[in-house]
This record gives C-alpha cells, sequence and structure tokens, in this order.
C-alpha cells in the first residue's frame, strides 16, 4: 500500500500530464443489443461520481501542471466522499478507486458475454475538507480497461487461493449465474460487486501487489501495444499506450514499466508525424528521469532518449543546449565509447526478448 511518504515523493517531482479532452463520466448502464437497456448508477456503490475526462487528448488541454506534496490538484476539481471503505482504510491522503461505468453484451460467432468497462482514478484528501474526508482527483484524467466477468473471477479464485486469510475480510463477490445473467438485474448487481471487489483488493497492499492483480489490470493492453510497434502499426499502438501510461501514472506502482511505455509512446507519436505531442511527452519523460528517485530506473533508456530529443528538438527548432550537455556528461561516464542505439529499436529488442522468455 502507498505511504503518505512515498506518494508524496513521487508527486514532487512529477509533472502531470492532462490527457483528456473534456466530458463527463456516465454512471449509468448501457447494454448493447439485442435490447439497450439503462439503469440509473450501478457503477460504484457509495461514491457519487466525479466529472473526469475521457481520453481523447488535445494539445490545448496537454498541459503540465506540479502536484502539491499533499497531492492535492492544482487546478480546481469536483470533491467527492468516498465511501464503502472500512475506517482504517480511508486515512490516507492519496487513494485510488475503480469505478464500472458501463456493461455492454457482445455477440461473436461462437458466444455471447458481457463486457464491464472500468474507469480508475487517483484522488487526494482535500486539505480544507479533512474532518469531511472530502477527496479530489489528482489529475484531470483517469484510465479504463474492459474485462470480462470470468477475468474477474479468475483474479477472485486465484486470490482467495493465495491469500485466504486476507481475502475472508471481503464478501459478496458476484457469483456465477446460469440462468438470466443478461438481465439488468444480474448486471447492476456484478457492476457493484465487482467494483467493490477491485476496491477491496487495492486498499490491501499485499493484494494489490500480486502478479495476478497488475496483469489483470494492464497485461492484456501491453500485449497489443507491444505487438502493435513490434509491426510499425503506430496508429493502433498510440491509444492504447496513452490509456496505460495514464492507468500506471494513478496507480504509482512500476516506475520502471511506466517509463518504458512512456518511451514507447514517444516514439509512436513521432513515427506517426505528431511531433508536438511527441515533443511535450518527451519533456515529461525527461523530467521523470532526471528525478532522483528515479536515477536508478530505466538507465538504458535515458541516453537513447536524450539522443531521440535532440533530433526531435533540432526537427522544432527548440534549443538543444541543455540536451547537448547531458549526453555529453552520460557519455563521459561511459567506460568505452559505444554507439547509442536508436530508441525504437532498443524498445523493439527489449519487448522481443521478453516475448522469448
Amino acid at each position: 500500500m502507498d505511504t503518505d511518504d512515498d506518494i508524496s515523493a513521487l508527486e514532487e517531482e512529477e509533472e502531470e500530464v492532462a490527457l483528456m479532452s473534456h466530458s463527463n463520466l456516465s454512471c449509468e448502464l448501457k447494454v448493447s443489443p439485442p435490447e439497450p437497456t439503462t439503469v440509473s448508477s450501478p457503477c460504484n456503490s457509495d461514491l457519487s461520481c466525479p466529472h473526469t475526462q475521457s481520453l481523447n487528448t488535445s494539445l490545448e488541454e496537454f498541459v503540465s501542471c506540479d502536484s502539491e506534496d499533499d497531492g492535492t490538484p492544482s487546478s480546481p476539481l469536483p470533491s467527492t466522499r468516498l465511501g464503502s471503505l472500512p475506517r482504517g482504510r480511508r486515512e490516507g491522503k492519496s487513494v485510488v478507486r475503480y469505478m464500472i461505468c458501463s456493461a455492454r453484451t457482445h455477440l461473436t460467432k461462437d458466444e455471447k458475454f458481457v463486457v464491464y468497462t472500468v474507469e480508475v482514478q487517483r484522488f487526494a484528501l482535500c486539505p480544507e475538507d479533512e474532518k469531511q474526508r472530502l477527496y479530489k482527483p489528482v489529475a484531470k484524467c483517469c484510465a479504463s480497461f474492459s474485462r470480462r466477468y470470468s477475468e474477474f473471477l479468475a483474479v477472485y479464485s486465484a486470490l482467495m487461493e493465495s491469500h485466504r486469510s486476507l481475502m475472508e475480510d471481503f464478501g459478496g463477490f458476484p457469483k456465477k449465474v446460469l440462468i438470466g445473467n443478461f438481465s439488468t438485474e444480474v448486471i447492476t448487481e456484478r457492476c457493484k460487486g465487482l467494483a467493490r471487489f477491485m476496491n477491496f483488493v487495492q486498499e490491501e497492499g499485499v493484494l494489490c501487489r500480486t502478479a495476478v492483480f497488475s496483469k489483470f489490470l494492464y497485461h492484456p493492453e501491453i500485449i497489443a501495444s507491444n505487438n502493435h510497434l513490434l509491426h510499425s502499426q503506430f496508429e493502433e499502438a498510440q491509444p492504447i499506450l496513452e490509456n496505460t501510461y495514464v492507468l500506471l501514472n494513478n496507480l504509482q506502482w512500476d516506475t520502471g514499466l511506466m517509463l518504458r511505455i512512456l518511451c514507447q509512446l514517444i516514439v509512436c507519436l513521432y513515427a506517426l508525424g505528431n511531433y508536438e505531442r511527441s515533443y511535450l511527452f518527451a519533456k515529461h519523460a525527461l523530467k521523470k528521469f532526471q528525478s532522483p528517485i528515479n536515477r536508478n530506473i530505466g538507465k538504458e533508456l535515458h541516453l537513447p532518449l536524450l539522443v531521440f530529443c535532440d533530433n526531435l528538438w533540432r526537427i522544432l527548432g527548440k534549443d538543444k543546449n541543455a540536451i547537448r550537455k547531458r549526453i555529453d556528461y552520460l557519455n563521459k561516464q561511459k567506460a568505452q565509447e559505444d554507439v547509442v542505439p536508436n530508441l525504437l529499436d532498443l524498445l523493439r529488442d527489449e519487448i522481443a526478448l521478453r516475448t522469448l522468455h
């Protein structure tokens, strides 16, 4: 579980990237064909959904905002009261919440099933409202992913097997239904139960850091984006990478993976000719690499990223002096003068190596 000191250390140096265009978070249950049905607010019991932004980035809203030490956002954002958590788990100044915002039936040639869309966002305790326990989104962005009930059930079953003593504190995981599993009532109750399950796991430090839960959150998207990058399908990879980066930035778990995803996004935008947005993300990445807390993380990517930025800055007519000084400094630290690999090639080689293993 994140401690206040850990969160403050991360957010002190961190430049949050607002990646979204304004649109309200839907709290309605949407069921696709055969007959669309809407049910009000099944997504997250006891938590009123705040206004957030969907993942559809515009340059105007791609802004950098330094978070304060206490994790509060620098611009006014709607506050909400986070309920449904035991009192002892609500003392932190920063928490991650999962909200199931929609569910839809999906029909293939072989089967029919329901896909649940989950939105993930980090909230910070408002210092002016500590007594009321009001929270605000740390940044104007949230990530989302879609999963089937069977995937939620697989995580629950695995955690029950490996951490039964902790999982026994949670009750109410939605049971399998053989008849009527596409009814509005069943789907609504599943939305509530699945949201409670994810938030329970998130608040248990041991459970939320397990491999099975981490893979559930972002592994399918990472596999998809890796495959797109290996095949130069940059347009397909871009939105997946943006969403995955926002998710990892909200979770604040695996900094090394987060930096790699950020570098993949930068080269992807560059390959699409979107130099301005690649430049904005690259500036953000450089600050992360230069942060003292990330000094020994992703070291093999730092110099290739700088060389990449040197070329990008040249294309855009930006001042490269600071970049060149940093490149010269890192080159002097090396035992021998090696050829710096191309950033995209390096990232692809890493993906290929992980695929083999």
